[in-house]
């Protein structure tokens, strides 16, 4: 079990760069890309960093949201689901889009992007 504490609320990163390696491997990581109408978003947990998926620490879900508006959850088991997903959004550019984990020892972290 690790030492460090269950974090209340949701955990966010101000600059990825100078993160430590726990918040890295926490953070949503979301990658976005235009592909003819469509923005294809894909969200890996870890930053540079994979998040464990094992039986006692694990990502139960990543739930997307569009300007704060909730458009998708994806629901992942213990141990057989690496914390990566993907979905196609219809968007404008410059929409914010904010993916959410939860570790089920560390809480709930987040991470915002603008659509390209």
């Amino acid at each position: 079990m690790s030492d460090i504490p269950l974090l209340k609320g949701i955990s966010e990163v101000a600059d990825i760069g100078s993160a430590s390696d726990f918040e890295k491997k926490h953070t949503p990581h979301i990658v976005c890309s235009r592909k003819g109408a469509g923005l294809h978003v894909q969200i890996a947990v870890g930053h540079g960093i994979a998040h464990p998926s094992q039986a006692d620490h694990f990502i139960n879900w990543i739930s997307l949201s569009i300007e704060d508006a909730p458009v998708a959850r994806f629901d992942l088991g213990a141990a057989v689901a690496v914390p990566d997903v993907s979905v196609v959004l219809d968007v404008e550019t410059g929409t914010q889009i904010t993916a959410v984990g939860s570790c089920n020892l560390h809480g709930l972290w987040a991470w915002t992007v603008t659509a390209p």
